[in-house]
């Protein structure tokens, strides 16, 4: 299962939508790039992503109500490296994520769920490539996938490898 939480806020985009609540969904596979047809699970309003606890109320959600053997936390927004990141343009003060916020909020998420470490944890965010962020976060997961570099402003190709793992659920 592969669930998210994406949070928009109001004039940033308009496609499939104006909308500017957060929602969580259910993916599912289709071929349009355009249109998010999966399942809404849940919409929140308005949530401060910047504020660790909205990272440690998601992850604990899906954990509980997605059950797996292996878990991969994918933080996807702007990134800042050692500084952090993954702001939140629509709190009434702008409010960003620091490193030692996610690494508390990561060892929350353990205390309120059981796992011991997430498989994986990929920043699809700029700049977050860096030893200090690897460093602070290597407890917590087996591996970690992030980029020294900028990342495109519409972030990863999901479809490419979300593709494939659809055909071989039990890849490696």
């Amino acid at each position: 299962n592969i669930v998210v939480q994406i949070d928009r806020y109001g004039g940033a985009f308009s496609g499939d939508g104006d909308w500017s609540d957060a929602r969580r969904y259910l993916v599912t596979q289709d071929n349009d790039l355009s249109t998010i047809s999966s399942p809404i699970v849940q919409s929140l309003g308005e949530v401060d992503t910047g504020d660790p606890q909205t990272l440690v109320d998601f992850v604990t959600w899906a954990i509980q109500n997605y059950p797996a053997r292996k878990y991969a936390l994918v933080m996807s927004d702007h990134g800042g490296g050692w500084t952090g990141g993954f702001s939140d343009m629509s709190a009434s003060s702008y409010s960003d994520l620091s490193i030692p916020e996610i690494v508390s909020s990561i060892e929350q998420i353990r205390q309120n769920t059981g796992i011991d470490k997430f498989e994986l944890i990929v920043f699809d965010a700029c700049l977050m490539g860096q030893i200090e962020v690897f460093g602070s976060l290597y407890p917590y997961s087996n591996y970690m996938v992030a980029s020294e570099e900028v990342i495109p402003g519409y972030g990863w190709s999901y479809a490419a490898w979300l593709g494939q793992l659809a055909q071989n659920p039990v890849m490696d």
